[in-house]
C-alpha cells in the first residue's frame, strides 16, 4: 500500500449568505476577508480551513469575545487545530462562540490498511486523502489501543467519514456519538454500531429509545461504555428560522434532487440555488456538500448555495514540489497539474516551519506539498486539502483517473501527466492490497469509461513524466 462532500416564494425571507471568493493573497487559509458576505446572525458547521482569526465555511471570523469550548471546556483559539469539525454562532462575521464537539474518543481497536479504516470503540472511521492528522502521520502509525479523538461526518451507513483524526495520551474519560439501537429499558444498556453501552448506573437518565440520535460519555469496561452522561441531540442543530446557516457534511437521504437531508439536517433547493463544483443531478448518498442558505419556519435550510466537496469516481491525490503559486488565479501547480483552490480548502503546515496561518500565500516555490481533491463537472483540479510537508522526507505520489493506457508502451497518463511504468522492477497492486503482474494491471484498468479507474503511483517526476516504482489500483468506477 503507498503512504501515499424551495419554495421560490421563501426566498423574499433571504438574506445575504457567504459570498464565496477566490483566494485573495492575504487570505489566510482560504476564506473570504471578514465583510465578505455575511450579515446578520447565523450559524456555521464546518472543518476549520485555516487560522488568521478562524476559517470555517469559506468565512473568517473574529474571535476576540468568543466563548471556545473543545469537548465541553472552555479552552482558547490556540488550542483549535486545523481540519477540526465546529460549529460556530456569530453575528456578522464576529463568532459569538465556537464548540469543538468530536464524534467518538477512545482506544483503536483494529486498523485496516487495505481499505484505510480503523475501528473505534465499536465505530468504523474512513481515512480519507483529505484527512488531517495530528501527532501521527498516516494510519500507518497508528496502533492498536492507541487512544484517539476523531471528528468527522456520519455517512449513510453510519460510518465516520474523517476529517481529523489526533493521538491523545488518555487514561480515561471515553466518548461516542451515533444512533441508538438494540434499546432495553429493563437492563439500561443500548448499542452504538459495534458498542454496548450500559446506562444503569444513572439516576436520571434522559429519554430515549432505538433511532435516536446520542452523545454518551464514560469509562470504557471489558468492551462496554459505562455511561456517565447521555445527551439526546440532533447530529446537526439548525439555527432559529430566519437566520443564515451553513452546513458542511454527507448527503444521508435524498427524497428528490430539492429535497435531501446533510448529515440529518433537511435541506431544499429551488430554481435559484446556485451549484458550484458540480451540478443538481450530482447530488446523491454519500456525496459531501456544503450548504449555504438561511433556515425556515419549519427547520429546513433553504439553500441559495451548494458547493461539492466531492467526487469519488474522479478523487485525485498529488504529492510533490511546488512548480507555481498563482494568487491572482488561486492556483498552485505541481508535475505541471493546475490545481485550484477556494475558501473551502483546507491548509496545513506539517513540515518544520509549522505556519498556523499557512495559506496560498505562504506557499513558496519547491515547497514539497500532498494535495487531496477531485475533478469537478468543467475538468478543474479542485483541492479540498493542501498540506506542506517535510522536505526531508521527499515522497512523489500521483493517483487519479487513467487515461491513454498503452501496455506496449508500458504507459498511461493520470491528470495530463505521462506515467512510464515500463522497468521490469515496478511493482504492481490490485484495490485489495494484492501483488498482480504488469499484464494483469493492464488487462484489470479500463481508461474507456468517463471515468476512467484510478490508479495511484509512487516515483520520480523527470523530465515533464512521472517515472513509477509502484503502481496501485484504487478504485475500479
Amino acid at each position: 500500500m503507498l503512504n501515499v462532500g424551495l419554495k421560490s416564494a421563501w426566498k423574499s425571507l433571504m438574506v445575504v449568505v457567504l459570498a464565496l471568493g477566490l483566494l485573495g493573497s492575504c487570505s489566510g487559509g482560504g476564506g473570504d476577508l471578514a465583510g465578505g458576505g455575511v450579515s446578520g446572525t447565523g450559524v456555521y458547521n464546518g472543518v476549520i480551513t485555516g487560522f488568521g482569526s478562524v476559517f470555517v465555511n469559506g468565512v473568517e471570523f473574529s474571535t476576540t469575545g468568543a466563548a471556545i469550548t473543545a469537548n465541553d471546556t472552555g479552552v482558547t483559539e490556540a488550542d483549535l487545530d486545523v481540519g477540526m469539525k465546529v460549529r460556530v454562532e456569530a453575528s456578522g462575521t464576529n463568532a459569538l462562540s465556537i464548540a469543538f464537539d468530536p464524534e467518538v474518543i477512545g482506544p483503536v481497536q483494529s486498523i485496516d490498511t487495505v481499505n484505510d479504516q480503523i475501528v473505534v470503540m465499536g465505530q468504523t472511521v474512513l481515512i480519507q486523502g483529505t484527512t488531517i492528522f495530528k501527532g501521527v502521520g498516516s494510519i500507518l502509525d497508528l496502533a492498536a489501543g492507541d487512544t484517539v479523538v476523531v471528528s468527522g461526518f456520519f455517512d449513510a451507513a453510519g460510518n465516520i467519514r474523517a476529517v481529523f483524526i489526533e493521538l491523545k495520551s488518555l487514561t480515561s474519560g471515553e466518548e461516542v456519538k451515533g444512533v441508538v439501537s438494540a434499546f432495553d429499558a429493563v437492563s439500561r444498556t443500548f448499542v452504538i454500531n459495534g458498542l454496548s453501552v450500559d446506562y444503569s448506573g444513572l439516576t436520571d437518565p434522559p429519554q430515549f429509545q432505538n433511532g435516536d440520535f446520542v452523545e454518551v460519555k464514560g469509562t470504557l469496561s471489558a468492551g462496554t461504555l459505562v455511561a456517565s452522561y447521555i445527551e439526546v441531540e440532533d447530529p446537526v442543530e439548525a439555527a432559529l428560522p430566519g437566520n443564515e446557516m451553513a452546513v458542511e457534511g454527507i448527503v444521508t437521504t435524498v427524497s428528490s434532487l430539492n429535497d435531501f437531508e446533510v448529515n440529518g439536517l433537511r435541506v431544499y433547493t429551488d430554481d435559484q440555488t446556485v451549484y458550484e463544483n458540480g451540478l443538481q443531478g450530482d447530488v446523491a448518498v454519500n456525496v459531501q456538500l456544503e450548504v449555504e442558505g438561511t433556515v425556515i419556519d419549519d427547520g429546513v435550510l433553504l439553500a441559495e448555495k451548494v458547493e461539492f466537496l466531492s467526487h469519488e469516481e474522479t478523487e485525485v491525490g498529488i504529492e510533490g514540489a511546488v512548480e507555481q503559486v498563482d494568487l491572482q488565479n488561486s492556483a498552485v501547480s505541481v508535475f505541471g497539474i493546475v490545481i485550484s483552490v477556494n475558501s473551502s480548502t483546507i491548509f496545513n503546515d506539517e513540515s518544520g516551519q509549522q505556519v498556523r496561518d499557512f495559506s496560498l500565500d505562504k506557499i513558496k516555490l519547491n515547497d514539497l506539498i500532498e494535495v487531496g481533491g477531485f475533478i469537478d463537472d468543467s475538468g478543474r483540479v479542485v483541492a479540498v486539502k493542501v498540506e506542506r510537508k517535510d522536505p526531508s522526507e521527499p515522497e512523489y505520489s500521483l493517483s487519479g483517473p487513467v487515461d491513454a493506457v498503452s501496455e506496449s508502451a508500458g504507459s498511461f497518463y493520470i491528470l495530463g501527466v505521462q506515467v512510464n511504468v515500463s522497468d521490469q522492477n515496478v511493482t504492481f497492486e490490485n484495490e485489495n492490497d494484492t501483488s498482480i503482474t504488469a499484464s494483469e494491471f493492464f488487462s484489470t484498468i479500463d481508461d474507456t469509461k468517463d471515468p476512467g479507474d484510478i490508479v495511484e503511483v509512487g516515483g520520480l517526476y523527470q523530465g515533464g513524466v512521472f517515472v513509477a516504482d509502484e503502481v496501485e489500483i484504487e478504485r475500479i468506477n
